[in-house]
């Protein structure tokens, strides 16, 4: 028997906002990350920031911690979650953390994807996903 009220399905759960790591060195350089070229992930082949997503439970700076030690081998000297304009501003952000590094190329660890690079920030590569250009550029004084 009918209610007559219409029902509308819910939304399937909202995932976490992922976690995205822009670490500098005092020589304004960034560490970037190339994506591995798996057909099955977002951007292969793409440079890209060190993070990831939110184990259950996991606080947002758990996650970039960890994300940042699986993927590069390294320890911040200092990070915090930095306030960003989104990308898309009809999703959430990810969570967008700004840390620095005192360290050089050689002391990266590659633990995820093709290869682990110190960028200076006036030379970002081409291929780049748009959205983490968009999050480089609006940490970092040079827009170029």
């Amino acid at each position: 028997m009918s209610s007559g009220r219409t029902v509308v399905a819910e939304d399937p759960p909202k995932k976490n906002p992922g976690c995205l790591a822009v670490i500098l060195t005092g020589r304004r350089e960034i560490i970037l990350q190339l994506r591995d070229e798996k057909p099955d992930i977002w951007w292969p082949g793409y440079w890209s920031l060190p993070g990831g997503g939110r184990e259950p439970g996991e606080a947002p700076i758990d996650t970039i911690l960890r994300e940042i030690k699986e993927e590069t081998g390294i320890v911040p000297d200092t990070i915090e979650e930095a306030a960003v304009t989104p990308y898309d501003p009809f999703k959430a952000p990810p969570h967008v953390f700004l840390g620095t590094w005192d360290g050089e190329e050689s002391e990266l660890v590659l633990g995820e994807g093709q290869a682990l690079r110190l960028v200076p920030l006036g030379q970002l590569p081409e291929k780049m996903p748009p959205h983490i250009r968009h999050y480089i550029l609006q940490l970092t004084s040079d827009g170029s």
